[in-house]
């Protein structure tokens, strides 16, 4: 497990999925756990994570991570019909959201959402297949690969008084910050929410 929270294995690095596969037949033989951590702690992961979800010490933001990571999923969506209903006509409506980000949400609706930033894992430079260009120049490393990601301009979704929002906006000034709900509701909004459905059923 690296320091960006995501596994790592010791020839393909960060790049591999996790799946089940069943079968029937009797296996001969498990692989063994092993016993060193591939993660080198360059903590390239933390430089290209652009919400700080990520310390130098180790530590974890999760709702960092999965409200700008996760943004066309499920709690993204949320917010984002949210925003439609909010809007008065379609001039307010653009004025709230652009264009791209319309045509991104659309996009996962019609076929499987997308990560915003899987930027910790387009860094990681660990693995035997992957390793090779880092430790050999790890300024070409960090020019081609990192910086590129760091320049871009893009926008970033924060929860309203997060450390995200203030990390992002003193380490990116340069992409536009936005404040969202996550899906997330304070109780009170709830309760009501409730009453309504209550009463309309």
């Amino acid at each position: 497990m690296g320091l960006h929270r995501n596994v790592i294995h010791p020839k393909f690095g960060s790049f591999v999925l996790l799946v089940t596969v069943l079968v029937d037949a009797e296996v001969s033989e498990y692989g063994k756990p092993l016993d060193y951590n591939p993660c080198i702690d360059c903590k390239l992961c933390v430089a290209a994570c652009p919400v700080g979800a990520i310390a130098k010490d180790g530590a974890f933001d999760g709702l960092a991570c999965t409200t700008h990571n996760y943004r066309e999923f499920m709690s993204g969506f949320t917010d984002w019909a949210q925003t439609v209903a909010d809007s008065e006509d379609a001039a307010d409506y653009r004025s709230r959201a652009t264009d791209s980000e319309s045509a991104s949400m659309w996009q996962s609706l019609s076929s499987p959402p997308g990560y915003k930033s899987g930027y910790c894992l387009a860094v990681c430079p660990v693995g035997e297949d992957v390793l090779g260009p880092y430790p050999d120049d790890r300024k070409a490393f960090m020019d081609t690969v990192l910086r590129p990601l760091q320049d871009k301009k893009e926008t970033l979704y924060v929860l309203p008084g997060s450390h995200a929002q203030e990390y992002a906006r003193r380490r990116f000034p340069h992409k536009p910050v936005r404040e969202v709900t996550g899906g997330w509701q304070p109780p009170a909004k709830r309760s009501a929410s409730t009453e309504r459905e209550q009463r309309t059923s």
